[in-house]
């Protein structure tokens, strides 16, 4: 009797237990990798093609998908260029002195980049392709990625105190004016959720999120890195790190659902994420 007991249990668990993996219909569009062995490639999430690039990084899409920034390693001057998306034809080449990190206007009408060297924030009109810097105040260095808020007004990016040394999760507005820091440590890759409510960043090998007043941070996935937003929020795609040893580790690029049952799906192996386009 009770081994029949034990087994209508066992298959009542079953018949209720949730599908855990995330489906894929859930993750449209397209995504930025960089393979662990060296070499970018696109990833079609609707139909799975994969297309490599030897001599080209793929950096960051615009938000309509239609043009991207990649660094072009083949004349060795390693500029950021913004080319059309589908055909990789050149528009724009821009002066950068180092690939710190770079942003899209939410209208896609600007591009901003980080001079770490100079310490600033440069904004680059893609149609008159003027150039307005904005410096940090005081004894602050740029030392992390930037991203652009969804309403144009403020950046979040990542800097470094000259003095003591601490790195911190800061914002400041678009005009250059009331620079704040959100949260101290080891932070990086920024990233504002769709609504502008919250910012996902990682911490060496976490990632965590915080509301973009500075309050709430909570850790969201351990051994992670490089969260990208689903078009509705509801998404991060991330890289994951599956083990890690003195001298390697295996990673792989995944999705999880942020609130619900935080279902998951690995996407592609071996790879890390650079950005994600999450429009068909």
């Amino acid at each position: 009797m009770k081994n029949v007991l034990f087994l209508l249990i066992l298959t009542a668990f079953f018949a209720c237990k949730r599908d855990e993996e995330l489906p894929l219909s859930l993750l449209p569009g397209r995504i930025a990798m960089h393979a662990q062995n060296g070499g970018s490639s696109q990833l079609n999430l609707k139909d799975n093609t994969h297309t490599p690039f030897s001599e080209t990084a793929l950096v960051r899409w615009s938000h309509d998908g239609s043009r991207l920034c990649i660094i072009d390693y083949s004349d060795g001057n390693l500029k950021y260029s913004i080319v059309d998306a589908e055909t990789f034809v050149p528009i724009l080449k821009l002066n950068n002195h180092d690939n710190s990190s770079l942003c899209w206007s939410p209208d896609d009408k600007e591009v901003a980049y980080l001079e770490a060297y100079d310490s600033s924030i440069v904004r680059v009109d893609l149609q008159t392709q003027e150039k307005r810097v904005i410096h940090l105040p005081g004894h602050y260095l740029y030392n992390g990625g930037i991203d652009w808020s969804p309403d144009g007004q403020k950046f979040v990016f990542i800097a470094r105190n000259e003095i003591n040394t601490e790195s911190s999760l800061c914002t400041i507005n678009a005009d250059g004016t009331h620079f704040t820091t959100l949260v101290t440590g080891p932070f990086n890759f920024p990233r504002w959720s769709p609504d502008g409510t919250t910012i996902a960043f990682d911490n060496i090998s976490n990632i965590y999120l915080i509301q973009a007043d500075g309050s709430n941070k909570r850790e969201f996935i351990r051994q992670a890195f490089n969260p990208c937003w689903s078009a509705d929020g509801s998404i991060l795609m991330f890289t994951f790190i599956r083990e890690e040893t003195w001298t390697s580790s295996k990673i792989d690029i995944r999705a999880r659902e942020i609130g619900g049952e935080q279902r998951e799906r690995v996407i592609y192996d071996s790879n890390s994420i650079s950005d994600w386009y999450p429009v068909e």
